[in-house]
């Protein structure tokens, strides 16, 4: 049996969470794969009434699961649109081109999502930045910032 030392466990509070706003949606950091030596990252999703998440993309090297916690959230791909209810998971493998949103005018919505590996919160934490003040960002430099992070629009082929 190996010896190791002690692994310590951490509980994360939603008031001490690193809380970043993205346009309309507020995400909140509970773990950024610090602890997890970057094999998983989970942020809570906050998505308001009516309001999309990014544009259509896909992802080379990272899975998401998204866990809806409160209200809908339809997840669109280029061959459907399926609505995610408080309590269901949608799985996100590399390569599957997808967007969500929210599809309510009245109810707003609370997804929590992880990403492996975990250092993806770091392209919402450049997002962000990008984007203090609500300041708009052009269509070229958000494909950047996610062209950093291994995601691209559909029409970029998944293999070179």
């Amino acid at each position: 049996m190996p010896i190791r030392g002690p692994v310590p466990v951490k509980l994360y509070k939603k008031e001490a969470a690193e809380t970043l706003q993205v346009g309309p949606m507020t995400i909140r950091v509970y773990e950024d794969g610090s602890l997890t030596e970057n094999r998983v990252s989970g942020v809570l999703l906050e998505v308001p009434a009516g309001k999309s998440g990014p544009p259509m993309h896909w992802h080379r090297f990272h899975d998401e699961l998204f866990f809806v916690t409160k209200g809908t959230l339809r997840f669109v791909t280029p061959e459907l649109e399926v609505d995610a209810s408080a309590g269901d998971l949608m799985t996100v493998p590399p390569g599957a081109v997808h967007t969500f949103k929210n599809p309510s005018k009245t109810e707003d919505c609370e997804c929590y999502m992880t990403a492996t590996p975990g250092h993806y919160v770091d392209y919402f934490r450049m997002l962000a930045k990008a984007t203090e003040g609500g300041k708009p960002l052009p269509s070229g430099d958000v494909q950047h910032l996610m062209a950093l992070f291994g995601t691209f629009p559909p029409e970029v082929a998944s293999e070179p």
